[in-house]
């Protein structure tokens, strides 16, 4: 069924009406002639709205005070910079970048500034195993008042653990007074005693020991920060990328079902004006408003989506105190950027700079390292406790005893030795590391396989997703093309509302598919940079520094105003035909 034309029954001075204002005499006897064309009635139309005097304020007028009176005649609308219109960047120094989201999470996110602070806990731990090291320092002063033996004895040391598992101490004391006869070392001349002695394993404990196990394995964790906190960095990045695709791409798509609705709106407006006027049918004015309410709603629903995308990218955009930044609706991209062809695969090379990048293998190493080094020590506890011991001794000054057994430099040299019969704990000590280690390695193997998987995926989905957004393209363009070829049928009264209905929609749902596609593919390329165990915030400024796309971003991009009406008429005979396109 075809839009009504029908001549004017009253006069039209009483019968097209706009905002309330009559339409002038020369206009009106333009819309009086019954052969002209539906185009050329709307440009009328439309300009009979655009020569109403504008109304004082913007309440008068029924209209958002924030928009001009010509707003709402746009076939194509920008999304507002207003909350309640959706985004628009009218400025490219205002836009959001993906740089400045990654620069914001290597900056103010929180679990990376918790992965950083894992090098001050691990160095407070390496610090704190060296103290094992640390020279004490001891001293003493003992007295006997009263009783038959009174005596008075002081002394101080300084001592320190050897690295290689050895103990060395050296101090001096002196005694005075009487001593019982089963304590006579306790005493020593008159000047004191100058003494040094020292322990030196020869079997268990020399090559190894505990204390030097916590001092590697906290350097090993320590180690491990760098990598730690590159895997925080992969894994928030990821995140925040995708996160910020999702909000151009809603930011778009808002955009569009925006257009979609200004179409509706617009043909509204001339509907009005139509039925006013006696050309139109008021069935083709009900049709028009429920499409205005149905894509109203879905205008709704998308900004829901992208106020949704909105909150979710301000946790990744933070300010220098660290606190949320919502980003502003101006600051949305207008376009992507450019979609470019991946680079030839070459897979084993990938895989081995991915390897050699990854920090998860890194960090399985020095694990797989730490577990080596327990069972390296329950190995060196199967030896025995073989010790070499020394102790030098000096006495100075007048003989505390008439005999003077104490003037004499005294010298004990020996060794010492024990040893476990069963030594279950360090053979069960071996087994659980042996075991341990196993287990890792595996792991190891796993994450390995893992990655690759990664690599191949990725490369998958960046070239796929490349694929679809041309796909996807052509499609648009081809959906565009043909939609500008019904609005010439429906101009000029070839087909309805419903069918054009129809053919908008599908355009714009095409539409969409190329946001998405797009929106994919940067999420296929994030997700290859990590794969890659690339520089997040280095491939974000290289994606950033790509031009803008030049994909078809409208429904109206107006390519048929320079065709002759008179061949797209000849096709629409053409196609009309008994033996046309359609078969009919």
């Amino acid at each position: 069924m075809t839009p009504a034309i029908v001549r004017a029954q009253t006069p039209l001075s009483q019968a097209v009406v706009t905002n309330g204002q009559p339409a002038t005499a020369s206009n009106s006897a333009m819309i009086e002639s019954d052969s002209m064309s539906f185009a050329e009635f709307l440009s009328v139309a439309q300009a009979q709205v655009e020569t109403v005097p504008a109304p004082e304020s913007a309440e008068d007028a029924g209209t958002d005070p924030e928009l001009g009176a010509d707003t709402n005649l746009k076939l194509s609308a920008d999304l507002s910079t207003n909350a309640d219109n959706g985004p628009r960047a009218d400025n490219s120094e205002d836009t959001l970048i993906l740089a400045d989201v990654i620069a914001s999470v290597y900056r103010s996110y929180p679990e990376i500034l918790r992965a950083r602070q894992q090098a001050g806990l691990t160095s407070g731990e390496l610090l704190s195993a060296r103290g094992a090291y640390d020279t004490k320092f001891s001293a003493f002063s003992l007295s006997e008042p009263t009783g038959y033996y009174e005596n008075y004895r002081n002394g101080l040391k300084l001592a320190r653990q050897t690295w290689w598992g050895g103990y060395v101490e050296a101090g001096y004391r002196i005694g005075r007074g009487f001593y019982q006869p089963w304590y006579k070392e306790r005493q020593t001349d008159d000047a004191g005693e100058f003494k040094v002695a020292m322990i030196q394993p020869l079997l268990q404990g020399r090559a190894i020991d505990p204390q030097r196990v916590a001092v590697f394995q906290a350097s090993l964790a320590r180690q491990a920060v760098g990598p730690s906190i590159q895997k925080a960095l992969l894994e928030v990045s990821y995140d925040a990328a995708t996160n910020y695709w999702q909000w151009v791409a809603a930011g778009a798509m808002l955009k569009a079902q925006r257009e979609l609705l200004d179409l509706a709106e617009t043909r509204g407006e001339q509907f009005e004006v139509g039925v006013e006027a006696g050309k139109f049918a008021e069935i083709d004015l009900i049709l028009n408003q429920q499409l205005i309410a149905e894509r109203s709603a879905k205008v709704l629903e998308t900004e829901r989506k992208y106020r949704e995308t909105s909150f979710k990218l301000g946790l990744f955009l933070r300010d220098a105190n660290g606190r949320p930044i919502i980003p502003g609706d101006e600051w949305v991209p207008e376009r992507f950027p450019a979609v470019l062809p991946p680079p030839q695969n070459d897979f084993e090379a990938d895989l081995s700079a991915a390897l050699a990048r990854r920090p998860e293998p890194q960090i399985l190493q020095l694990e797989i390292r730490g577990i080596q080094l327990d069972r390296q020590l329950a190995c060196n506890e199967m030896l025995p406790r073989l010790d070499f011991v020394a102790e030098a001794s000096q006495d100075m000054g007048e003989p505390s005893t008439k005999s003077d057994d104490k003037g004499e430099f005294e010298l004990v040299i020996g060794i010492t030795s024990e040893v476990p019969i069963q030594r279950r704990k360090a053979r069960g000590k071996i087994q659980s590391t042996t075991a341990k280690i196993a287990q890792t390695n595996q792991k190891l193997r796993l994450v390995r396989d893992k990655i690759g998987v990664e690599l191949r995926t990725a490369y998958n989905a960046l070239m796929l997703s490349g694929q679809i957004v041309e796909q996807t393209e052509a499609s648009l363009r081809a959906a565009i093309d043909t939609l500008e070829r019904y609005r010439f049928a429906f101009d000029r009264g070839k087909i309805d509302l419903i069918y054009l209905n129809l053919l908008e929609t599908k355009a714009n749902e095409t539409e969409i598919k190329l946001i998405e596609a797009q929106q994919n593919w940067f999420a296929a390329l994030a997700e290859m940079q990590v794969a890659l165990g690339l520089d997040p915030l280095e491939q974000a400024m290289s994606v950033s520094s790509l031009p803008a796309s030049q994909l078809p971003t409208s429904l109206d991009p107006g390519k048929l105003r320079d065709r002759d009406p008179k061949v797209l008429e000849q096709d629409w005979e053409l196609r009309n035909q008994p033996n046309g396109a359609n078969g009919r």
